[in-house]
């Protein structure tokens, strides 16, 4: 037996195809085509209204559902309306939005968070210690020594919403705290307006006293994040490297350092002379270390879904017999002045020293 609704094959139920999804993504790519080509008149697109709308798109998206389930070929052909209303109304958004009195009845806005740039610094009183903690947030970022400068701290940060920037000292010993609290900037980010405002104007360009003993912490982001460290006088040196590509280069001297590599890619230069302790959690990250050749050093590789690979005419392998498991030592490592000891736990990204 046949009907309207669906047919019987194999058991199974025909369900009406939804051209709810096929309609939007048309809709969508005509819009960027268009205003790629030129084609769209110049204008304030309101896109901080349409994603303050976005649980209108579940609305919608559920009523696809429902109407899906109306007899063939009516349902389809619902469907179809459904995505045109939806299409119809974030385009009445995108494009009517900017001081709409219906819409701002709803509490839907056009405003949206502004980029703010501030020159931010510290100098403190005799100062002989700092733990400077840094978080960066969305933003690319410059880290370096300051030259011939007595501030601690000092450089320009670019922002959304709020920037929280509190120093004091006492004893001789500073503390730092930087960061953002963006709020709802984050849809700054969304709106394609402002892609082309993202550039080296936005970003964050700071830097340390190389003079003063320094626990730092840092946070990265979603940025990209250039740490040239190796003018500075590190204690500890902790790292959550986020989702961006960092770039880090390690001082001299003896200090420990703990790197959480997340999502992103990583280059690490180790310094070249001093002992250190270099914990590295690779996690889906990929991360290249380079040795130099004035360091000796070992390495203990916990592998887990990830690739190590090393130099293996510099290393020697000393416990465990798996290829990227196990313990390895340079020759000279035992009675050298100059060492590192890496403890790399690879997760599943990729980890090679070379």
């Amino acid at each position: 037996m046949a009907d309207n609704q669906f047919n019987q094959v194999g058991g199974h139920k025909r369900h009406n195809p939804s051209l709810f999804g096929p309609i939007v993504l048309i809709a969508i790519g005509a819009f960027f085509l268009m205003r790629n080509m030129g084609m769209l008149p110049e204008m304030g697109w309101n896109w901080a209204a349409v994603w303050q709308l976005w649980p209108l798109w579940l609305v919608f998206l559920g009523v696809n559902i429902i109407v899906r389930q109306t007899p063939r070929p009516l349902g389809a052909l619902l469907s179809g309306i459904v995505g045109i209303a939806a299409v119809g109304a974030f385009g009445y958004v995108l494009f009517l939005g900017e001081d709409n009195p219906t819409l701002q009845r709803f509490g839907v806005t056009a405003e949206a968070a502004n980029l703010q740039t501030e020159t931010i610094s510290y100098a403190g009183e005799d100062v002989r210690q700092a733990v400077v903690t840094i978080d960066f947030g969305m933003m690319a970022a410059t880290l370096t020594a300051l030259d011939d400068s007595r501030d601690l701290i000092n450089g320009r940060v670019t922002y959304l919403g709020d920037l929280v920037f509190e120093a004091h000292d006492d004893d001789g010993i500073a503390t730092i705290n930087l960061r953002t609290r963006d709020g709802a900037g984050w849809t700054w980010f969304l709106n394609p307006n402002n892609w082309s405002n993202i550039g080296d104007d936005a970003r964050w360009q700071l830097g340390l006293n190389p003079r003063v003993a320094t626990d730092l912490s840092l946070n990265v982001g979603a940025g990209s994040v250039d740490l040239q460290l190796a003018d500075l006088t590190l204690r500890q040196l902790d790292v959550d490297g986020g989702a961006g590509s960092v770039t880090l280069t390690l001082p001299d001297g003896n200090y420990d350092v703990v790197y959480n590599a997340s999502a992103g890619s990583t280059q690490l230069w180790l310094g070249a002379m001093g002992r250190q302790r270099v914990e590295i959690d690779g996690s889906a990250g990929s991360i290249t270390i380079y040795l130099p050749d004035t360091m000796e050093a070992r390495v203990e590789v916990n592998d887990g879904a990830g690739s190590f690979s090393i130099d293996r005419d510099r290393f020697t392998q000393i416990h465990g017999s798996k290829s990227d498991d196990g313990v390895w030592e340079t020759a000279g490592y035992e009675d050298a002045p100059n060492r590192v000891n890496l403890l790399i736990d690879i997760g599943a990204g990729s980890v090679r020293l070379r």
